[in-house]
């Protein structure tokens, strides 16, 4: 399936988000906190023009046109941002030193707010979409309504519709269901069904009658015995949590178990899944979003959260320029109490060079498997 350009700029939207609500975490926790943040951007500065939107107050709002990113300038985290100099940056006022605990806690909001994020989008996949719910006996659902289909059936059928009766028999199963119709080619054939009203939550049996193609297909995708609907029973505002932090929980482990399975795939011969050519980034995710974009709001919810998840977990990883490196520094810091020692200098120096290196390498093994598959068309 093509995606539509409406659906590739849902998705590189989707992306930006991800990446605004990363760096809002960093610049409202360090606004907290009283330090300056004197740039705000948008995309890479380190490629072609910047261009300057809007200032308010102290801060300088700024355009790059290759969005790929963002960034939050805080001179006084001692980061890659403190060389004011090279990013045109002047100074409202003199800087000022902050405690190891504050900058922790501004090193660890963007994550957090990443995480923050995935955790709305399970609210909200609770809300829209709803929770597993199983199928009534010699019943099953309609798990999705396939493009190829007819008018007449996209229009007379919706995803979760739950089968009940197939010219007025009832099936046992969906094999069932499929053998009957299958003899059944160019003609029209009456469902019975329980459809579900999100809004209300109320169930509601309809008939519809839809003509099936030369082959005895409707072009519908049949489920067994799951379908996602309203939560039923208990106290709404605790259920509805309870499922959110399910979702949540079991995305997590998904991403956490990939990027381990990717870091340790060159240690372990036994994993073979896993191969270099494989590792992909932002354009093939884009690619994939926008295709599941054109389906269903749920597809839209599940890849942010789960970008959003990924954005976080990566981010913490303990190397610099990473969150999670200087997270690590300011740690050591802390326990130590030691702030500008010279050996913790030069451990910082050598960390930050290899993360350097390693972030970009990956960086360029990612564009080049990305534009690889665009190209020839893998």
């Amino acid at each position: 399936m093509i995606s539509s350009p409406l659906s590739v700029l849902a998705a590189i939207g989707l992306l930006l988000i991800l990446i605004i609500v990363h760096e809002a975490g960093h610049f409202f926790a360090a606004r907290y906190f009283g330090m300056q943040t004197p740039v705000v951007g948008l995309g890479v500065p380190f490629f072609g023009p910047t261009w300057i939107i809007a200032k308010y107050k102290d801060i300088e709002f700024r355009f790059h046109p290759l969005l790929i990113g963002a960034y939050v300038a805080i001179p006084e985290m001692g980061d890659e941002t403190e060389d004011t100099e090279d990013m045109g940056i002047t100074l409202t006022r003199p800087k000022r030193s902050f405690p190891a605990w504050q900058r922790l806690i501004v090193s660890f909001a963007g994550p957090g707010a990443n995480l923050v994020f995935a955790l709305f989008l399970a609210l909200m996949t609770v809300i829209f979409i709803g929770v597993p719910q199983k199928a009534d006996q010699n019943s099953f659902f309609i798990s999705q309504i396939a493009p190829q289909a007819t008018v007449e059936v996209r229009s007379k059928l919706k995803a979760g519709d739950q089968i009940l009766a197939l010219n007025g028999e009832t099936t046992k199963n969906e094999l069932e269901f499929i053998s009957k119709i299958r003899k059944l080619p160019n003609k029209t054939v009456e469902l019975r069904l329980e459809r579900t009203n999100l809004k209300s939550e109320k169930e509601y049996c309809i008939t519809e009658k839809v003509k099936t193609n030369k082959e005895g297909r409707l072009n519908i995708g049949l489920s067994a015995d799951l379908h996602y609907g309203p939560i039923k029973g208990g106290i709404p505002i605790i259920e509805h949590l309870k499922w959110a932090w399910s979702y949540f929980a079991g995305w997590m482990a998904l991403c956490t178990q990939g990027l381990w399975f990717l870091l340790s795939a060159p240690f372990r011969p036994d994993f073979g899944g896993i191969k270099l050519g494989d590792v992909h980034g932002v354009i093939s995710a884009t690619g994939l979003m926008a295709k599941s974009l054109q389906n269903n709001l749920s597809s839209g919810l599940q890849w942010g959260a789960l970008f959003s998840i990924e954005i976080a977990i990566f981010n913490l990883l303990p190397l610099l320029p990473l969150d999670g490196g200087h997270i690590l520094f300011q740690l050591i810091e802390i326990i130590t109490g030691k702030k500008d020692s010279k050996t913790l200098l030069k451990v910082r120096d050598y960390v930050s060079q290899f993360g350097l290196v390693l972030v970009l390498s990956l960086t360029v093994l990612i564009l080049f498997n990305d534009l690889r598959d665009i190209i020839f068309k893998k």
